[in-house]
């Protein structure tokens, strides 16, 4: 008995170290997440402050485009962004007080001028098109003739294919025939 009893001690002590072990992992791994995430910077600065610039030249311009002014671009890209919003929210609040017709003619205006502009890019596609088929005929045209000497190769013909004899199928024989068949061999 006092054998089991230390060998569930010592079973209880091996389940204790797995559990430690394992708590020991998970903290190991979560150090090693926050130790990437801290270090993070450091690595890719550069390509981070790129970035930064890109993204701040574009909302430059979106900034200049939607405001025009060119005295406030100095600001932040944050700033900036604040006022394009608040730009955008007075557009939204002054399309609410428009008449509800004026919107609809607007809107067929636009239509209207999307589907001229669309028409327009498909003849001129229609123009390109014809232009480099008409090249292409001329170049074939003004490119140099080339003669064919000789005979012409002629692909060799297959000998016809041999029939084979059909034998018939069914035989058919008399009853009395097959009675003599059967009793006199």
């Amino acid at each position: 008995m006092a054998g089991d009893r230390e060998v569930n001690q010592l079973k209880q002590w091996v389940t204790t170290l797995m559990m430690s072990i394992t708590k020991e992992e998970e903290m190991a791994a979560e150090l090693e997440l926050k130790a990437r995430v801290f270090h993070f910077g450091e690595y890719k600065g550069a390509q981070e402050d790129k970035l930064l610039e890109s993204l701040n030249r574009k909302v430059l311009d979106v900034y200049q485009h939607c405001i025009g002014t060119q005295q406030e671009s100095n600001l932040g890209t944050v700033h900036m962004l604040t006022v394009i919003e608040h730009h955008l929210h007075e557009l939204l609040e002054n399309l609410e007080r428009v008449p509800q017709i004026k919107i609809e003619e607007a809107e067929k205006a636009k239509e209207k001028e999307r589907r001229m502009r669309l028409r327009e890019e498909k003849v001129l596609m229609q123009k390109r098109l014809q232009e480099e088929r008409l090249q292409r005929a001329q170049a074939r045209a003004q490119a140099e003739i080339k003669k064919k000497r000789g005979r012409r190769l002629v692909s060799r013909s297959r000998p016809p294919a041999l029939k084979a004899k059909e034998e018939p199928e069914h035989v058919v024989v008399d009853k009395d025939k097959e009675e003599e068949l059967l009793f006199f061999t």
